[in-house]
């Protein structure tokens, strides 16, 4: 039982138990000894800046052997309560500063499988219409209508799913985030990179700046939102993830002023 800390950097901060660091993009990375890699045995690690955090998920799909598994950022962590919108925790934070923050325990994350399919992150309004409406705002329109052709071709039983989720939703579960069993995350991973994997074959990200080139990480977030809402009988945990930099005022100030995704 592990979570994965999904990092590009060495951290100077300790663990909780069972909290396991990964470099992402190690191919090209001098690894400090006690991290672990995404480049070991079957891998996507040369992706990692198109696919981000999702070269570390292929990992933990093809070569852990786990029984619960999650996957969290190297500075983001999920609380052991659901605050109902990351903007109330900083509320909370910004009247409370001497609040103190800690990752939730593992062995709590596994208590919680008893009764649950999947720990995930606390659904977020992204501003705008909907999701469809929001990815335009940010990214390449033309990026996920090939999602949308992708998934009508190899799955059309999920269209239905993915129409509602991206087209008449305003809310999802961010970041790629989740603790849930092996044999779950297995059958979503066996799904995600089929899909993302037949876009990279249709979309040409070279020309792609920094940003925009991290293509396959931000569909794999509204991916995971289709998979989710299209396996309803799933029972779902919701958490609350919050950001280890949000350590003073100023900071949470700059999050109220902004108008998109709170990051």
């Amino acid at each position: 039982m592990v979570v994965y800390v999904m990092t590009h950097k060495e951290l100077a901060i300790n663990f909780p138990q069972d909290y396991q660091p990964m470099m992402l993009g190690s191919t090209n990375k001098v690894v400090p000894k006690q991290y672990l890699r995404d480049d070991f045995g079957q891998n996507i690690s040369l992706k990692n800046d198109s696919y981000c955090e999702l070269t570390g998920l292929y990992e933990m799909w093809k070569n852990s052997d786990e029984k619960y598994i999650g996957l969290v950022h190297y500075r983001r962590f999920f609380l052991d309560r659901d605050y109902h919108s990351r903007f109330f925790l900083y509320c909370h934070l910004f009247i409370n500063s001497n609040f103190k923050l800690e990752p939730i325990p593992e062995k709590q994350l596994k208590k919680y499988m008893q009764d649950y399919d999947w720990i995930v992150s606390t659904p977020e309004i992204e501003f705008g219409k909907s999701l469809w409406k929001h990815w335009g705002k940010y990214h390449h329109m033309k990026d996920i209508e090939v999602t949308e052709k992708v998934i009508a071709q190899l799955y059309p039983e999920y269209l239905d799913s993915f129409n509602h989720v991206l087209k008449h939703n305003n809310k999802m579960s961010p970041f790629n985030m989740f603790y849930t069993s092996k044999d779950q995350l297995d059958e979503y991973a066996r799904w995600l990179f089929s899909i993302l994997e037949a876009v990279e074959e249709k979309v040409d990200i070279s020309n792609y700046d920094t940003y925009h080139r991290r293509l396959f990480g931000f569909l794999g977030e509204e991916l995971f939102n289709v998979w989710l809402y299209h396996h309803s009988k799933l029972n779902i945990k919701y958490l609350t993830v919050y950001n280890t930099h949000l350590s003073n005022r100023k900071e949470i100030l700059k999050r109220f002023q902004d108008r998109g995704r709170i990051k």
